[in-house]
């Protein structure tokens, strides 16, 4: 196996949060009533202008995952059936108590964690915060991200959504964390990096090639997941 996964990469895009209040408010239509009467059904807009990636939530927490990436985790969760969720960077932390739901509906003992640089942002009531951790640390100190291998029990589902230092990150986590059969995602930075730095992207994927096998089944589902569901390599998928 080649050992190129441990070098030191590049931060491809130093991406700085969305600059938006990670608090959740009901959507407004601005260009026209909510209550349209019946009598002018006909020409009544057929869009609703509703952005469903900026508008979705779950209890009343901005969800920063749109329709589509929200079905690939339900049936990747039920396939997997992790015992542990890491989501570096949270946001609001509505996709933490969204996980913790789902894998309790789904019958799944998991516990779910929270890691960012800034967890003032977190608006998690605390009557919501039954097996939940938050973890404060940064992706550009590789060491804060050392708390996490205490509550990683197999499998694992590891998911970038801070978007700092993402390889580096990586690596490490391919080296210290992850089993054969552990999950690593990166939402959302793909398709950008993509446009902007092809080469190196593809470089650097290519070192983790024989640690890490992009899962065909989930990497095609949706743009934020666009061919970043990453598994550990080492035990045989179903149907490969």
């Amino acid at each position: 196996m080649s050992e190129n996964f441990r070098k030191d990469y590049l931060d491809l895009n130093a991406f700085r949060g969305l600059g938006e209040d990670p608090a959740y408010t009901l959507p407004q239509l601005v260009d026209r009533p909510r209550a349209w009467p019946l009598s002018r059904w006909a020409e009544a807009p057929r869009d609703l202008g509703f952005n469903d990636f900026l508008n979705c939530q779950w209890k009343g927490l901005r969800l920063l995952k749109d329709p589509e990436t929200q079905s690939a985790y339900h049936n990747l969760l039920w396939e997997l059936r992790p015992r542990t969720i890491i989501e570096l960077g949270i946001y609001s932390g509505a996709s933490l108590v969204w996980f913790r739901d789902l894998t309790r509906l789904m019958g799944i003992d998991c516990k779910v964690i929270g890691f960012d640089k800034n967890l003032t942002r977190n608006r998690i009531p605390a009557s919501e915060m039954d097996n939940i951790t938050l973890i404060e640390g940064d992706c550009n100190d590789l060491s804060t991200l050392e708390p996490l291998l205490a509550h990683a029990d197999q499998p694992v589902l590891l998911i970038d959504d801070a978007h700092w230092n993402t390889f580096n990150v990586m690596s490490w986590a391919t080296t210290r964390l992850l089993k054969p059969g552990d999950y690593f995602i990166i939402e959302d930075m793909i398709q950008f990096w993509d446009r902007y730095s092809p080469k190196l992207l593809a470089e650097y994927l290519a070192s983790f090639d024989g640690v890490l096998e992009m899962d065909m089944l989930y990497a095609n589902t949706c743009p934020q997941l666009q061919r970043g569901v990453f598994r550990r390599s080492g035990v045989e998928q179903q149907g490969a």
